[in-house]
């Protein structure tokens, strides 16, 4: 990817949660990261992709970026509306 233009390293991470209730009802949840592959790696050690992935609004790759910061990755939304859910069901 070194070779690859600023505006073309655009990329999105998704997470997809599902839970499949007592009563065979699935509920399924996704929520999507989108940003750009960094030119060079940041720090390692913490999230898979946190190196090299710079989210959308923000001017430092993942791993970079500070605990309430991190909180609004594609983990984290999809994880918020599948307890959402849930509790809209009274679970």
């Amino acid at each position: 990817m070194k070779d690859v233009k600023e505006g073309e390293r655009g990329a999105s991470f998704a997470c997809v949660l599902t839970a499949i209730l007592e009563n065979g009802e699935k509920i399924v949840c996704k929520g999507i990261t989108r940003g750009k592959i960094a030119t060079k790696c940041g720090t390692m050690g913490k999230l898979t992709f946190g190196p090299v992935l710079i989210p959308d609004g923000y001017n430092k790759v993942m791993n970079d970026l500070t605990e309430e910061e991190i909180g609004h990755t594609h983990r984290q939304k999809a994880l918020t509306e599948l307890i959402r859910q849930l509790k809209e069901r009274n679970l």
